[in-house]
């Protein structure tokens, strides 16, 4: 993520950087892009996404000249991550085994009994929707409805 930072600082350190208020910026990448360091969002939304400061962001924040680890959430650092693991993590005993007496109560799911219908397999094609039925059309006469086998037309 330390990587990640700086490389969003080198891509935003060309662009133009606009103060609008105190906490609010406008950073003139490709197109123009309003970052609001207060309530921390940036109108691309990558910022809002996952916490971490987009590139327009960190354009922003180095534009006032404040540190950019202040603006990155606390679950991107070290600290939040050694206590997420600081407590034992106690593995899981086989399935295979169980967990007791009763293989129903340790909670093992069983795939959904199936029965196969009876019968021949239907082999018709199910029409797509909106797909219809071409109507019979005459070679001889040209009319709809009928075939040139079943045409009563005078030959």
């Amino acid at each position: 993520m330390e990587t990640r930072l700086w490389e969003n600082a080198e891509a935003g350190r060309t662009w133009v950087v606009r103060r609008s208020s105190f906490t609010v910026f406008e950073v003139f990448a490709d197109y123009s892009v309003m970052v609001d360091l207060e309530q921390r969002t940036c109108s691309c939304r990558l910022w809002q996404i996952d916490g971490f400061p987009c590139t327009h962001a960190v354009a922003a924040i180095l534009a006032k000249k404040d540190s950019i680890y202040d603006y990155v959430e606390c679950y991107y650092r070290t600290d939040f991550f050694r206590k997420a693991y600081e407590s034992p993590i106690f593995p899981i005993p086989d399935i295979g085994k169980g967990l007791g007496s009763n293989s129903f109560a340790a909670g093992v799911v069983l795939p959904p009994i199936t029965k196969r219908p009876a019968g021949r397999p239907p082999t018709k094609r199910i029409k797509a929707f909106g797909e219809f039925k071409r109507p019979l059309k005459c070679s001889r006469c040209s009319v709809t409805g009928h075939n040139r086998k079943t045409c009563k037309d005078v030959i």
